[in-house]
């Protein structure tokens, strides 16, 4: 039942925003009144990506759902591409 809130408030108010900027936003999980999201397309990796998850989404949605919610965490995922990048750079013998 809160995911479909969630969900609800995110279509109509929360995606739109990010929209704009060519970003949206995945729901990961929700336990224990913590929602864990992504930001995806260009907001995916942006330097105000942490503002933009405490401004906009936590905001909007404590507006809406009030106790329903204790925090929304970013959890920023790290691409294949960029950890082999990483393990090579580590494993070279220079």
């Amino acid at each position: 039942m809160l995911y479909e809130k969630i969900e609800k408030i995110m279509d109509s108010e929360i995606r739109p925003k990010l929209g704009l900027h060519g970003g949206n936003v995945e729901i990961i999980s929700i336990e224990d009144k913590d929602l864990r999201i992504r930001l995806i397309g260009n907001c995916k990796g942006c330097p105000s990506a942490q503002i933009t998850t405490e401004d906009i989404i936590k905001t909007t949605l404590k507006d809406y759902l009030g106790d329903e919610i204790n925090d929304v965490i970013l959890i920023n995922d790290i691409s294949n591409d960029l950890l082999d990048f990483a393990k090579k750079i580590l494993n070279s013998k220079n």
